[in-house]
This record gives structure tokens, sequence and C-alpha cells, in this order.
């Protein structure tokens, strides 16, 4: 089995409204999600002073998910507050981060390396090493989100096997982009469109999977569980094409429960 890591941010969504919250961050919606679909993952973060991290520390410990603990900051988990408009997500207000500390050791380089898979996000802030991270055979994987125009995009487009963006329409314009995406090195660009379903561009044809009409609780998590899903199928050598349906069945299922995993 090949081996994962999921780098690196880690925060809290809190539902006031509700009196709800939960243990979230893109990287750590997609190791759970992918470790309950069977795959192997390590999750590598920085954690900060308060009940919260605690609380993460256990939760991946119940999971099974290893982690390495890039750092103890004293700063507090990032706490979203977050509420729920007719099943859509809104991020009203965004405090604390102990993320923004985040830096990477000789250790940790070498640590990554080891790995077959690799999964990153923006707070990683992997921009800075992936150039003498990268090793031969090894597949990375970046969420862009909707970040689409970002400087730094064209930093780590010509490292990566599968580039993920979010998108709210399947239109002239995303087509275009994911092939100018492809154009700057990624291997295969992939645009996640909500309830358009998701577009991919490997650069010599497009796929398409088109989403399932299902009654939505929270759209929180939808991206990271296809993402995990995607890449679990990477692991398992499915075509782009299988990795889409995993992708969709893995989103639908998320989208229909209030919690970004299962």
């Amino acid at each position: 089995m090949k081996r994962a890591i999921a780098l690196a941010d880690n925060c809290i969504d809190v539902y006031y409204k509700l009196d709800r919250y939960y243990l979230t961050g893109n990287s750590i919606d997609f190791a759970l999600n992918y470790k309950e679909m069977g795959g192997d993952i390590t999750e590598m973060t920085i954690l900060g002073n308060d009940v919260f991290a605690m609380a993460l520390e256990e939760r991946l410990r119940e999971r099974g998910i290893p982690l390495r603990v890039l750092d103890r900051v004293e700063r507090p988990t990032g706490m979203a507050t977050m509420d729920i408009v007719e099943g859509d997500k809104k991020h009203l207000h965004f405090a604390g981060n102990a993320m923004e500390e985040i830096a990477l050791s000789p250790e940790d380089l070498e640590f990554i390396k080891g790995f077959d898979i690799v999964y990153a996000e923006r707070w990683a802030k992997i921009e800075r090493y992936i150039a003498e991270l990268k090793q031969p055979g090894q597949v990375w994987v970046y969420d862009f989100s909707k970040r689409l125009d970002l400087p730094v995009n064209d930093l780590l487009l010509p490292y990566l096997d599968y580039a993920f963006f979010s998108y709210e329409q399947k239109d002239d314009f995303i087509r275009e982009f994911i092939k100018g995406a492809k154009a700057k090195g990624a291997g295969c660009v992939v645009a996640m469109l909500g309830e358009h379903g998701s577009l991919a561009w490997d650069g010599e044809r497009f796929y398409e999977e088109s989403a399932e009409a299902v009654p939505v609780v929270n759209t929180v998590g939808a991206g990271d569980s296809y993402i995990a899903a995607f890449t679990y199928g990477v692991s398992l050598g499915e075509s782009v094409p299988q990795c889409m349906a995993r992708g969709k069945a893995r989103a639908t299922q998320i989208i229909q429960q209030f919690n970004p995993y299962i």
C-alpha cells in the first residue's frame, strides 16, 4: 500500500447559532476521509496551546492516523465562525492561527521525502521547499481552493501531479483556466464545480463528472473529501475518470451530513 502524508492546516469551525463545532482544516479533513476509505495516511501539522489541539491529537489517535507535530506554539488553534444558509457554508470570521508560524526543519523535509504521495494546501507554505522536496516517482497533490490567480501558484504548478481548484460554474473560463494551469507544468488539473460536478484536463482531453442531486446539510468538506477519494484512487492506480467517480461518491456522502468526514 502506498504511504501518503497530509500537510498541514488544522482549525475548528464553530456554529454559534447551532451550538456546535468540529475539528477541521483542509489537511485534517483530507486525512480523516483518506484513512476511512482504507488508505495509509500520516498527518503533519502545528499544534496550538489550547484544548482544541489536545482534542485533535486524540481524534487522530482514535482514527489510527500517525501525527508528526512540527511545533507546539503559544497561540490558539485557528477558529472559524460559521453559519449555514440553505445547506451552504458561510465563513463569517476567522481568529487566531497557530499555522502562521509554520516552518519545516531539515528533518521534516527528509521525513516528507519518504512518502509515496504528498498532499498539501496553502497553510503548508510548501512553495518554499517543493523544488528540493519532490522525489522521483513521488506523487504531489495540491488544493488551491478558490485561489485561482495568486502569484505563488506558478511556483507550485511545475511540481504537481494533481492540482485541484474550486470554481462555481462549468464555463469556457474554467476550461481555459485548467488548460493554462496544465501548460504551466502540472500533471492533471481538476476543477471542482459544486453542483456542476467536476472537470479535469490531462493535456489530451477533458474528463467530466456530473454531480448527484441530494439533500444538502453542509457543504464544508465537500472539496476535501473529493480530493481525498480521488487521491485514494490514484494510490490504487486508477484512471482519471475512476478517480473522479470516487471523488463524487465521497463528496456526495459528506454534504448530506453536518461534519466534513465520516
